[in-house]
């Protein structure tokens, strides 16, 4: 899975194929971002990350995802 989103972003939302799972990030300070990660009918709390650049949003999206992912 790769993320591409930038910290700048108030809302972003991908889809990974290969697992059928679509992953939500909402932020309103562009400090703080809320993950979910399900369905587009349904989906759970996945955790908060605190990020300041595009490199560390993303690498802890994949790793918040990738954890996620695993634990199910």
């Amino acid at each position: 899975m790769k993320f591409d989103m930038t910290i700048t972003d108030n809302f972003a939302s991908f889809f990974d194929e290969q697992k059928g799972s679509h992953i939500f990030i909402d932020s309103f300070d562009n400090e703080n971002f809320e993950v979910r990660i399900g369905s587009l009918e349904d989906s759970k709390p996945a955790g908060n990350i605190v990020a300041f650049t595009d490199d560390e949003l993303n690498s802890k999206l994949l790793e918040l995802y990738n954890k996620h992912i695993v634990g199910a």
